[in-house]
């Protein structure tokens, strides 16, 4: 048997697992939208004209028909007055064309004191309300895990020859 005197070194690598921990994340985003409002006003409706005509201040519509109306009873009156001149010039004691005259020459007045208006204004309204809408949040929500990463370094080993003697 041959036996070689060799001195060897070695070097011994342990293994290694490097471990890599990668923490959770969590992204949240709020879209906001929440009420809406829109609002239809009140629409205010005031109507004067009894109000004014009863102060005296009158609409056109209503000046003219007071004219048609003040024509009517005109003609009516003038009628009416033509009848009874006829009829007093007719009686047994007939009346003359100047006591005629005479009673009608001094015409009866009346006349009225008013502070306070007879009609008020009518005041009404319309419409007018509110759209209330409730449109709740959005949120969107991404989560990405907690994850381990590992690396694994084998071990090694290096046999290196150091001294080699060549007795033998």
């Amino acid at each position: 048997m041959f036996v070689y005197p060799v001195s060897l070194r070695y070097e011994i690598t342990d293994a290694q697992l490097i471990i890599n921990r990668i923490p959770a994340e969590i992204k949240v985003e709020t879209v906001k939208h929440g009420y809406q409002i829109k609002n239809h006003p009140i629409k205010i409706q005031i109507n004067n004209k009894g109000f004014f005509e009863s102060l005296g201040i009158k609409s056109v519509d209503t000046v003219l028909k007071d004219a048609a109306r003040r024509g009517q009873e005109a003609v009516n009156t003038y009628m009416k007055r033509r009848g009874e001149d006829k009829n007093a010039y007719l009686g047994p004691d007939g009346t003359t064309v100047w006591e005629l005259a005479a009673q009608r020459a001094f015409p009866t007045i009346e006349s009225r004191l008013s502070f306070i208006p007879d009609q008020k204004p009518e005041i009404s309204w319309k419409d007018g309300y509110v759209d209330i809408e409730y449109v709740p949040d959005e949120r969107h929500v991404e989560y990405v895990p907690a994850r381990l990463e590992f690396e694994y370094i084998p071990y090694s080993v290096k046999i290196y020859v150091d001294k080699w003697s060549d007795e033998v």
